[in-house]
């Protein structure tokens, strides 16, 4: 039965994926990482079998992971992503007209959005997808949420268990500007879950990538076709950086 469960899961990934790309896409990939052994892409972060990063703390920033030579590995490149200057429905918009500013979008849908709380993730996909497409995705994101929670071994809905959680870390990020209303941004990130009871943390890494159009005087992100990503390697090792990634840089200070 759990198996049935997970394949219909990773099923419903695929579908999402055309669906919307942001929140729906991050939150419908976990499941392909919790059902990773048939194949997925999604890698394990050196040393998965323990958080790299506090658990529990939506402020937390991660830890760098070492090699897997032992070494730590400097990122090559940094990019400085603007802040928001506007609110909606409490979450960050207006990062302005740049391709930096699409980058910066695109990372907040899925620190705001990647969540077992389907209320949040619902309304993160409403906020950060193309307006005509709101009303579809933030349906299509309660049902990634429940598929999600499933796959990790807690109730689709309502309370989760003693210890449950999923935290994200977004630790990368890689952009090429087409025009200048039309971006394609990939992000990385680190994932730490556990169904609680004592469980493990778990952590992996996750890549995805999705188009980010100018409209409605913001950058939301496009309906289409899943897209290839760059390969996932963590932060502090030499893959990041063969991969591409950029480690992000706010404000003033790493």
């Amino acid at each position: 039965m759990t198996l049935d469960l997970q394949r219909a899961a990773a099923r419903r990934m695929r579908r999402l994926l055309f669906a919307a790309g942001g929140v729906i896409a991050v939150l419908a990939a976990v499941v392909v990482v919790l059902v990773a052994n048939s194949g997925g892409s999604p890698s394990a972060a050196p040393g998965s079998s323990s958080s790299a990063a506090p658990s529990g703390s939506a402020s937390a920033s991660p830890l760098p992971t070492a090699s897997s030579d032992g070494g730590y590995v400097a990122p090559e490149k940094w990019v400085v992503l603007p802040s928001g200057t506007g609110k909606k429905d409490g979450l960050p918009v207006q990062f302005g007209h740049t391709a930096e500013g699409a980058a910066a979008a695109a990372v907040a849908s899925i620190r705001n959005g990647w969540s077992w709380d389907p209320d949040k993730a619902a309304t993160a996909a409403a906020v950060y997808a193309v307006p005509s497409d709101a009303a579809a995705v933030k349906e299509e994101a309660r049902k990634s949420t429940t598929a999600s929670r499933l796959s990790a071994g807690v109730p689709g809905t309502g309370a989760l268990p003693s210890g449950a959680h999923m935290n994200v870390f977004v630790i990368g990020v890689q952009f090429t500007a087409a025009t200048a209303d039309e971006v394609k941004v990939s992000v990385l990130a680190r994932v730490v879950y556990t169904p609680g009871s004592g469980t493990k943390e778990t952590t992996q890494l996750i890549a995805t990538t999705n188009t980010y159009v100018w409209t409605a005087n913001d950058w939301h992100s496009k309906t289409g076709a899943p897209q290839t990503s760059p390969d996932a390697s963590d932060l502090g090792t030499s893959g990041f950086n063969t991969a591409g990634w950029s480690a992000i840089q706010e404000g003033d200070t790493r």
